[in-house]
């Protein structure tokens, strides 16, 4: 069980994460997370020592949680077989950024960095994409002489999920759904040997 300091200072995390999906970095201050918890504005710095050490807490929350999120996508797919591994880890992947306020977090961050966080956030979504390489390669080395170069594979996979974020967020559910099954197919094909 959580103290009530820890239970404060988890609201100010969770607040943080909302707004700065939300509103921004820059257009986020204090007193709005503070708002949000419903308490005063300098009682964040008793958690905090300032707004930057803020963000810098929650990016290191949501990209934990994240990689936490792609580690239980291994066990949660490994009785299928490859091409529905893939295909599921492509969607999931996906959902995570489009379903939950903590992707939203990430795919804002990652395209639009502040510029005092830029090389922080870039290095730890590369972590989280070594994550991605590591699930991927183990899926790949069950029946590896079966598809071209796994580094090829890994690197399509990859762009492909970035391309596929990109219309998730900005076009329809339907859209999205035709250009994912689409792509599938392309990259499903052109893995084989």
């Amino acid at each position: 069980m959580m103290s009530k300091g820890e239970e404060t200072k988890q609201k100010i995390v969770n607040s943080a994460i909302l707004l700065f999906s939300t509103k921004g970095y820059d257009q986020t201050s204090i007193r709005d997370i503070a708002q949000q918890v419903n308490i005063k504005a300098p009682s964040i710095y008793a958690y905090f020592s300032s707004k930057e050490e803020l963000f810098e807490q929650v990016l290191n929350f949501v990209m934990n949680d994240y990689q936490q999120f792609i580690h239980s996508q291994a066990n949660a797919i490994h009785h299928l077989s490859v091409k529905e591994q893939l295909y599921t880890l492509l969607h999931v992947l996906n959902d995570y950024f489009y379903e939950y306020e903590l992707g939203h977090f990430i795919s804002r961050y990652v395209m639009l960095s502040p510029e005092q966080f830029k090389e922080t956030v870039i290095q730890k979504y590369q972590q989280s994409e070594e994550e991605i390489k590591d699930l991927l390669r183990s899926i790949l080395t069950t029946e590896s002489e079966k598809y071209i170069d796994t580094d090829i594979i890994i690197m399509s996979f990859l762009c492909m999920l970035d391309g596929m974020l990109f219309y998730m967020i900005n076009f329809s559910q339907a859209e999205y759904e035709k250009r994912l099954k689409a792509s599938w197919e392309v990259f499903w094909k052109g893995i084989l040997q």
